[in-house]
């Protein structure tokens, strides 16, 4: 790196540092957990925390197979540092978002040039998704940042010069990048099991077969570059392929950083984590789809135009570009590279039975440089993509700017035959004017997009550029820290657990029949009794221990009958979005 490029390079990353602190960690305990994931995963880990046990994952007292340990440890670090609460949770996610922006810069800036990489990590550090994610007390930003590193480790020394062919490439690979990176993999699968492994093999498998592809069908009839072509892909070449990724250095490395803790974890529980971790949670959500979580073969498509909001605006021009450039020989290599990554994940995912959106986030930092480099292109010519098209993502991202301005305004406070539209979708008038608010979600994209088009319009793509990152940015923000705490408010469960858990005594039982949310655990701070049957909740309301029990109306009245005379309504709140209110019942025994 030359020393004029050195200062370009700590600036870049300093800047999208800064980028990720204010868009991550600002107020980011400012919000209650949310259901479910957020609820269970803190819950475990203060219950680790609690024990003082880096080894076994527990929920309400029980075997937790659903993760493996990393998420928790750095929950356990985070409650160490900022006791357990919800910035505690969240603290180690929003670490890893950060080091995900500077790591996509990195190879965005090996793979194309700094212009892309700068760009790249702008989009990913102000999309809709991985924002949320990088605030959120979940494990997807931890897996998303050792797969990113375990693939940068390996191009560093794999994108060396653009002047050999694959085998000398992979010769130049040295054995410690190698060990690096199936340590970075070893670190994903402690994250979330053998998608940490096997995905990112997948992609620097995938893209090596392609690389033989092209470096074998340079000369020849058609007839023979298909036979070729299928000699390449043949089972052969992918048992060759597999051996020059060095699979016992793969296996060496990954029994020694993953397989301790699996193998303690077995031994403790009895042999009941794998059975639940690997049983149900792997093979159980490939195969069925599971907690209603399905969707068709194009979901991820839709899925990422929403996550990668702002900058999904330019989809098409940004595909046109990405193809057009995969025809260029000078960038064939990087551009095959990252359309592997994409392909590995969403491919795969796609035929899934279980799909949610944040399966596939370890391909955002991707289709991120795939943005990044539209951007780049653009900014410093413009002449080499359709204006036009460009013109038409402005278009877009004010227009939907402008519906979000005033959708919100239009059906919470405008009467259609003496109702509003939230009127009809049961919200109640209090909780519509706070929504109506959310309309200020649309300012950034209308005023930085009108800003922006009227730059494009006057040749001027690098200010229209960053008039578009202070929109993406100004959005995040406002999500962050307007939207997501208005709709805080009405987050009943955690509010009347943290209301109540001050009102009982530990030798009080907390019940809940009919309403179960796993963040209640988390903030009565400790296990809870989840009642399965009406006639179980009639018989603790008749015991003789003390005991407050959570449930909806619904379920209160069907009981009602039932009930001894001794049982009161402690309390009742509203359940948003639903009409059902919330009770908590209380029996005789009770001292209150």
């Amino acid at each position: 790196m030359t020393a004029r490029k050195k200062p370009q390079f700590t600036l870049h990353l300093l800047g999208l540092a800064v980028v990720g602190i204010v868009v991550f960690m600002i107020q980011m305990g400012n919000t209650h957990l949310w259901d479910q994931d957020e609820g269970y995963y803190a819950t475990a880990a203060a219950e680790m925390y609690a024990r003082g046990d880096w080894v076994t994952p527990t929920f309400n007292g029980e075997l937790f197979g659903h993760k493996p340990p990393m998420m928790f440890w750095g929950m356990m670090v985070g409650y160490h540092l900022f006791g357990v609460n919800e910035l505690g949770a969240r603290f180690a996610s929003s670490l890893f978002g950060i080091g995900t922006i500077l790591l996509t810069y990195a190879i965005a800036r090996k793979l194309f040039d700094a212009a892309t990489g700068l760009f790249a990590g702008l989009a990913i550090g102000s999309c809709i998704l991985f924002s949320v994610v990088a605030r959120s007390a979940t494990a997807d930003a931890h897996l998303t940042f050792f797969t990113v590193l375990a693939l940068f480790l390996w191009i560093s020394d794999y994108f060396q010069s653009d002047e050999i062919e694959r085998d000398q490439r992979l010769r130049n690979v040295r054995w410690l990048t190698w060990f690096a990176t199936y340590a970075a993999m070893g670190l994903a699968a402690l994250t979330k099991g053998p998608i940490g492994f096997l995905f990112p093999t997948a992609v620097i498998g995938l893209f090596l077969l392609t690389e033989q592809t092209v470096t074998t069908l340079a000369n020849g009839t058609r007839l023979q570059c298909l036979w070729l072509r299928w000699k390449n892909y043949s089972p052969t070449a992918f048992v060759a392929t597999v051996w020059k990724m060095r699979p016992l250095t793969a296996a060496a490395t990954l029994l020694a950083i993953a397989s301790p803790w699996y193998a303690l974890v077995q031994w403790r529980t009895d042999g009941a984590f794998l059975r639940e971790f690997i049983g149900v949670h792997h093979m159980g959500r490939f195969s069925t789809a599971m907690d209603n979580h399905s969707g068709p073969v194009y979901y991820y498509f839709i899925a990422c135009l929403v996550g990668l909001y702002p900058w999904s605006a330019f989809a098409i021009p940004t595909a046109m570009a990405w193809f057009s450039e995969s025809q260029q020989n000078i960038r064939a290599r990087s551009v095959r590279f990252v359309t592997c990554w994409v392909t590995v994940y969403l491919v795969i995912f796609s035929l899934a039975s279980t799909k949610l959106p944040n399966y596939v986030l370890p391909a955002y930092p991707a289709l991120a440089i795939v943005i990044g480099r539209y951007f780049a292109m653009w900014t410093s010519d413009m002449s080499s993509v359709s204006v036009l098209w460009l013109k038409r993502g402005w278009g877009l991202m004010i227009a939907i700017g402008l519906v979000l301005l005033l959708a919100f305004p239009i059906a919470g406070l405008i009467e259609f035959g003496g109702s509003t539209l939230m009127d009809r979708v049961a919200l109640a008038r209090s909780v519509q004017l706070r929504f109506v608010g959310f309309g200020v979600a649309g300012l950034p994209l209308v005023f930085f997009g009108a800003i922006g088009l009227l730059l494009v319009s006057g040749q001027r793509p690098k200010m229209a550029a960053g008039s578009f990152a202070c929109a993406a940015i100004s959005l995040m923000l406002i999500l962050a820290q307007y939207v997501a705490p208005e709709l805080d408010r009405f987050q009943t469960p955690q509010l009347l657990a943290q209301k109540w858990k001050s009102q009982v005594s530990p030798d009080d039982k907390v019940a809940i029949l009919g309403y179960f949310r796993p963040t209640m655990v988390f903030y009565f701070g400790r296990d809870v009794e989840f009642v399965p049957t009406g006639n179980e909740a009639v018989e603790l309301a008749r015991s003789a221990e003390p005991m407050i029990m959570i449930t909806t109306q619904k379920q209160y009245e069907s009981i009602q009958s039932e009930l001894p005379a001794t049982t009161r309504i402690l309390e009742r709140m509203s359940q948003f979005p639903s009409r059902d209110e919330v009770f908590v019942l209380g029996n005789g025994s009770l001292k209150r």
